[in-house]
């Protein structure tokens, strides 16, 4: 098989299309069996992971501007997912922390992501699936 010139692999386009497909994926079934979106998921990871979080710094870790994080977090308020006071060094800014409900959620849901995770590394392979996650850490961490 002759050998894809760089110029035509389109390697963006084809990471869009894929990412877009896993994303859809992936909140179904997080829908599905966790009964959160795949964005909430994200923040409760960072939560369950690291414990409380400023608002400004979920939007860092995760790559989403403060309109974006400010609706996702009073979505997951009204769900009853996380709380938010405001943050005692900056009476300006809010911080969030998981309820009990949302530690749950997001133990349900790191349950589903670890399958998907099982079911992507058979599809590639043990040695193509460290390929992958190598060169998307590259991406995702700017390096």
């Amino acid at each position: 098989m002759a050998r894809v010139r760089a110029v035509d692999r389109r390697l963006y386009l084809l990471i869009e299309i894929a990412a877009r497909r896993l994303h859809r994926d992936a909140d179904a079934r997080l829908r599905k069996h966790a009964t959160v979106s795949a964005s909430q998921a994200a923040v409760l990871f960072l939560l369950l992971r690291r414990g409380e979080r400023r608002m400004g710094a979920i939007g860092e870790v995760l790559a989403l501007g403060a309109p974006a994080v400010t609706g996702l977090v009073t979505r997951m308020e009204t769900a009853g997912l996380v709380t938010k006071h405001p943050d005692p060094d900056d009476r300006r800014g809010a911080v969030v922390a998981l309820t009990e409900a949302g530690r749950e959620a997001g133990e349900r849901a790191d349950a589903v992501l670890r399958e998907f995770n099982s079911e992507l590394t058979a599809l590639f392979g043990e040695e193509d699936a460290d390929t992958v996650h190598r060169a998307l850490t590259r991406i995702a961490t700017g390096g």
